[in-house]
């Protein structure tokens, strides 16, 4: 290698060397005043990782060194950060950003408001509602009961009128109406179990109702309801009037019958909607969890559910079809 050319490559080496150091002493600068902005403490590690630049280079040039010192040594004096004030366009952004939070508020406040109104006025009319419901229900269970004794009543006299003109071909006698007797109306669990099966009462099963007390009634309804479930009955009217009297009860243990798939048996079969419906039903709480298999039947083949309504009798549930509870449900959550 040439003198000259040898020359040339050490002076190409030290060009590279200073604007090496140029580079690294310009972005360590840059580093320190970023420290200061942002208000982080300033020390070699610190310094060295921002600028990308190893900390034995700082400890090489005292200038570096002793500018850090010095920096980090009026930080422990001072006992706190650095912080940069905010520039008018980060304050204004902020501004912007709080104005546009409290607008979005007050029309949050502004829906709320109005949501309040309308669920007290919607209450209100509830609560009125359910005062006329409470006072028609009250009204017909007065009819009711008037009309059952306006019927007896009626009977009673035809009944009389039979007997008087029977004996009048020898002789006419005054006839004089019945002294009133007391009345006792058709307990309220009893006429809603009747009214699922499907039976109106006449005067014989009224009779038999009245003679026997509710307990045994509603005993002999439900074994009416097991016999259903298990056979066939012509007259349900009439087997309830002897199971009354002679105070049938419901075996222990019923074995109802379950309607199966032919060619899948050990599938049941129920109607249609009738399963999303149960499991709704039992989530809310609005009917007893009981087995979809073990639920007796009315007359007319609907199975029948226990609905979590107290009745006028103290009886802590009423049972009725699924279709008529299905329907009571919609209406109490409309």
């Amino acid at each position: 290698m040439s003198k000259n050319n040898r020359e040339a490559r050490i002076a190409n080496l030290s060009a590279a060397s200073e604007q090496k150091k140029h580079n690294a002493a310009s972005a360590t600068e840059k580093a320190i005043r970023k420290l200061q902005q942002s208000g982080k403490v300033i020390s070699f590690k610190a310094v060295a990782r921002e600028a990308q630049v190893s900390t034995s280079y700082l400890y090489k040039y005292p200038e570096l060194k002793d500018r850090i010192l010095k920096l980090r040594e009026e930080q422990k004096r001072s006992g706190k950060r650095v912080i940069p004030a905010a520039s008018d366009n980060s304050k204004n952004r902020i501004i912007d950003h709080l104005k546009k939070r409290i607008k979005d508020l007050d029309a949050e406040v502004t829906q709320l408001r109005l949501a309040n109104e309308s669920l007290a006025g919607r209450a209100f009319e509830l609560e009125s509602y359910e005062s006329a419901v409470n006072r028609f229900r009250e009204e017909n269970q007065r009819l009711s009961a008037e009309i059952e004794r306006l019927v007896e009543e009626n009977s009673s006299l035809k009944n009389q009128l039979t007997r008087q003109n029977l004996g009048s071909t020898k002789k006419v006698t005054s006839i004089s109406p019945s002294p009133k007797r007391s009345y006792t109306p058709t307990p309220d669990a009893v006429k809603m179990e009747l009214t699922n099966l499907g039976i109106s009462i006449n005067s014989t099963l009224r009779k038999r109702i009245r003679e026997k007390p509710e307990e045994m009634v509603i005993e002999a309804i439900e074994a009416l309801k097991y016999a259903l479930s298990t056979q066939e009955i012509e007259n349900p009217g009439g087997w309830l009037v002897k199971a009354i009297k002679d105070g049938w009860q419901k075996p222990k243990k019923l074995p109802q019958p379950i309607q199966r798939n032919r060619s899948q048996p050990h599938e049941l079969i129920f109607p249609p909607e009738f399963e999303e419906w149960y499991i709704q039903a039992i989530d809310l709480k609005f009917i007893v969890n009981e087995s979809p298999a073990e639920l007796p039947k009315n007359t007319k083949g609907e199975l029948l559910v226990k609905v979590n309504r107290t009745t006028a009798s103290g009886l802590p549930q009423s049972q009725m079809s699924w279709i008529e509870a299905k329907k009571l449900m919609e209406t109490e959550l409309e």
